[in-house]
């Protein structure tokens, strides 16, 4: 029974999101054939406003430099590590989810993974960008239904479109992750730490490895590969530390920047 009311639940929360998601990205009928792919382009040449356009009910602040930086590196470098160390309350999820949605709705990016300490957690963050791709009213109009029947599952999916996301926990099997012919080609991790397993030095190690042995060897060695690593610094041994170590980029941004609030367009000094 109580199974019966969690899946109600959270069939009842699914919904009342989708509904917001789809008022919240109306779009305008009357736009002729000509003025709607002169915006895409637009659009499409700026991914601040891209972003801001198809995702207004995030976009409710500007973005900060560190933002804009950030993205720049992740755009324009295909092949590509980044760790982000953001704190808490900087979007540093939020802005993955854009920048991938944004790449592979441009065609840049075809197969996703996103990993966290756990596959619930993993489904979690992922449940987002599903939800786009199947509500979100101005994805659809600019880009076509998304949805397929092929696979829809919060565990993986593919869009009509060819492009798959799959959610993975820490220490799963990554073997066999393929879409159709592609392999993956944008790797995303957040979260993986967690306090518990921080204690044992010997899960992290054990984790790291996995990482690197096992799922990065997943790629394509002719096709660029972007790994974004999402997380904070827990602890003085743990897995951002560590695929700090082989990153080509280490991005820490701090809740407070030389004194100042470090996003101050959202989180103002009072």
């Amino acid at each position: 029974m109580a199974t019966i009311r969690q899946n109600k639940q959270a069939y009842d929360q699914w919904r009342e999101y989708r509904n917001a998601l789809i008022k919240a990205t109306a779009i305008d009928r009357t736009e002729s054939y000509g003025e709607k792919q002169r915006r895409i382009n637009r659009l499409e040449a700026d991914p601040e406003a891209w972003f801001a356009y198809y995702f207004p009910s995030y976009c409710t602040a500007p973005p900060a430099d560190f933002h804009k930086r950030a993205t720049r590196r992740i755009v324009n470098n295909p092949e590509w590590f980044e760790c982000r160390n953001w704190s808490r309350e900087l979007a540093k999820s939020t802005r993955t989810m854009f920048e991938a949605l944004y790449l592979s709705l441009t065609g840049k990016k075809k197969t996703w993974l996103l990993i966290s300490n756990s596959e619930d957690n993993a489904m979690r963050l992922l449940e987002p960008y599903r939800a786009n791709l199947d509500s979100n009213q101005r994805i659809i109009n600019d880009y076509g239904d998304q949805r397929s029947f092929r696979k829809w599952r919060n565990k993986e999916f593919i869009t009509k479109h060819g492009v798959s996301f799959r959610a993975l926990g820490a220490d799963q099997s990554p073997r066999g992750t393929k879409n159709e012919s592609f392999r993956p080609d944008g790797i995303i991790v957040d979260d993986m730490d967690t306090d518990q397993d921080c204690l044992n030095p010997d899960i992290i190690t054990k984790r790291v490895n996995w990482f690197f042995e096992a799922v990065v060897p997943t790629r394509a060695i002719n096709i660029p590969l972007l790994i974004i690593a999402c997380g904070n610094i827990i602890a003085e041994y743990c897995c951002m530390t560590e695929m700090q170590k082989k990153a080509d980029k280490v991005d820490i941004v701090n809740i407070r920047t030389n004194g100042i609030s470090s996003w101050i367009e959202k989180n103002s000094e009072a």
